[in-house]
């Protein structure tokens, strides 16, 4: 890499202008002629603060939010425990296949922005762009969705606390949290996640000790649920398969993670040691973690329990509904429901807070490409991009529509509009992988020698997630075609994504004929594509990072830390 593509570099870091500021960024870091890295300290790089439990505990934070404790109830009255099963372990089969396509990417290029960085750089500038903004609305609009979740959370408890209050706070702490480090937020983060672990691990142990007869009623009831009124819902083949696919739609908005890991490849600390196993360990996790959960739910309420139905019918505020809380009460146990349910806030409050990051990082790296106003791109002394993250919170503010709403409502748009620009997000990363491979088979350099990491089932994974989203997103609005059905705004919520996707790929591609003069293209030629920009520059952040490692005591606490993460 060149002296001038250095200071570029170093100039994005600091919220510079490019070549506009590219003189100060060379006069302010007194870049060395001979080795452009070498006046930098890139063991200790601000921007670059998260550590390998930060990395993890983040992305399971993202993957693991309320759904997985409350709105699990509706897929599993639909389907049953075991079609609840089958589709969490149908959709965890593409979220395993995401993964392994960008385990290969981001272990290479470990930059900031992530998928939507390759996506401009392996596909096309212009997709690269319209990925970016459909992740930011996906994540946008989950910062929005969990905060009005709050409220319904809050109303378990009162019905007289004016839901505007919990928004409020909740923005407020989210910009506390957000604004000042990239290092407070993760070390923040990193103990509020763990409340989802101790929780998901509570709800299990739980399931196993009432099941047994550890209750009040000494009920043994075990795997009851099963046999009465059995495994599956429907008297047919057609309407038991019509429970699973719903069981499906709702793991579409529930699992997630390898996406996040990507992109914050860019702020991780030692990324060629900590992204592989970051991404071979968090996947995994999350599976268990969500099968689990399927298989304790199943065995708490069976499918037709009248205060499930009735709960969902209703829909009943907070844990009300969440076949825990319903187990709970059948067997009269006080004072748990109600831990539950604040535990379930904070792991509501994590999910959002966890958007919040990841949807500023996806802003500040479109104001990198070109893609957003370049005011977006700077940061603060602790590399914190802090006008992405104000323009995020201020987006955020458009919770307060459940205030004349309803949140009931405002809840089922947001998680529309969240499912459908997730599943253009998978399509998206399967085809960006399909690129890179095939960029690496052109020029001869797909063997282990060039890529760190080398993942399962190639090229099946990608493959077998670009047929999956896409026949997801089509089949997700079915119900809306039923006789009777149609609503409007829901149809607007549930495929609006795609067009708007679309949009942005139209405005981009004329904006580059009309305005650039640009050659109209699709994709960018498999022997052009550019593998090697950047490279220098991770190898000198790794062996740095590994130099320092290698020179410092491990404290008690880090090995713990180790072993654990």
């Amino acid at each position: 890499m060149s002296i001038d593509e250095f200071s570029k570099q170093d100039a994005y870091i600091n919220g510079l202008d490019g070549d506009k500021d590219l003189g100060v960024a060379q006069d302010t870091l007194e870049v060395s002629q001979e080795d452009p890295l070498a006046s930098r300290d890139l063991a200790n790089d601000p921007h670059r603060g998260l550590r390998m439990r930060h990395v993890q505990l983040l992305s399971i934070s993202g993957a693991v939010g309320s759904g997985l404790f409350v709105s699990i109830g509706s897929p599993l009255t639909a389907a049953g425990p075991l079609g609840l099963l089958i589709g969490i372990v149908v959709w965890s089969t593409v979220i395993f296949g995401a993964s392994n396509c960008l385990i290969e990417m981001t272990t290479l290029l470990p930059l900031d922005g992530g998928f939507i960085t390759f996506a401009g750089r392996f596909l096309d500038e212009t997709m690269g762009k319209a990925i970016g903004w459909n992740f930011l609305l996906a994540q946008a609009s989950l910062v929005c969705f969990e905060l009005t979740a709050l409220n319904v959370m809050l109303e378990y408890w009162t019905l007289t606390l004016h839901p505007a209050i919990a928004i409020a706070v909740g923005i407020s702490l989210f910009a506390a949290l957000q604004l000042y480090s990239v290092r407070w937020f993760g070390e923040v983060e990193f103990w509020i996640s763990i409340t989802k672990i101790i929780l998901q691990i509570g709800l299990t142990l739980y399931t196993l000790i009432a099941m047994c007869g550890g209750n009040p009623l000494h009920d043994k009831f075990g795997f009851r649920a099963w046999k009465n009124p059995g495994p599956l819902v429907g008297e047919t083949g057609a309407l038991r398969l019509k429970g699973i696919w719903d069981a499906v739609l709702w793991a579409v908005f529930a699992l997630g993670g390898p996406d996040w890991i990507s992109l914050i490849g860019g702020e991780v600390k030692s990324p060629r040691k900590i992204l592989p196993k970051a991404f071979n360990t968090t996947i995994y996790r999350i599976i268990f973690f969500s099968v689990l959960g399927g298989l304790c739910v199943g065995i708490n309420a069976p499918s037709d329990d009248p205060a499930l139905l009735g709960a969902i019918a209703r829909g009943a505020p907070g844990a009300a509904k969440s076949p825990y809380i319903i187990s709970m009460n059948r067997l009269g146990i006080p004072v748990l429901p109600d831990i539950v349910n604040a535990l379930v806030m904070i792991s509501i409050f994590s999910t959002g807070n966890a958007a919040v990051f990841c949807s500023s990082r996806g802003l500040y790296t479109l104001a990198l490409k070109g893609g957003a106003p370049s005011v977006f791109k700077r940061l603060n002394k602790n590399g914190v991009p802090y006008v992405a993250v104000t323009a995020i919170l201020l987006f955020s503010c458009l919770a307060f529509l459940s205030v004349g709403s309803g949140s009931v409502v405002v809840l089922n748009w947001f998680l529309s509009l969240v499912g459908a620009a997730n599943l253009v997000n998978w399509t998206s990363i399967a085809v960006t992988y399909m690129r890179f491979r095939s960029g690496l088979k052109s020029q001869g350099l797909l063997n282990n020698e060039f890529l760190p990491v080398r993942a399962y089932l190639q090229p099946f994974s990608s493959w077998w997630v670009a047929i999956c989203a896409p026949i997801a997103f089509i089949c997700s609005g079915y119900a809306l075609m039923l006789p009777g059905a149609f609503a409007g705004d829901s149809f607007v919520f549930t495929y609006g994504a795609v067009f708007i996707f679309a949009g942005f790929i139209l405005y981009f591609k004329a904006y580059e004929v009309i305005v650039q003069k640009k050659k109209l293209s699709m994709f960018i030629p498999a022997r052009e594509i550019d593998f090697h920009t950047d490279l220098e520059y991770i190898e000198a952040v790794t062996a740095a990072s590994e130099a320092q490692e290698a020179t410092q005591a491990k404290s008690k606490g880090s090995k713990i830390s180790d072993f654990f993460f």
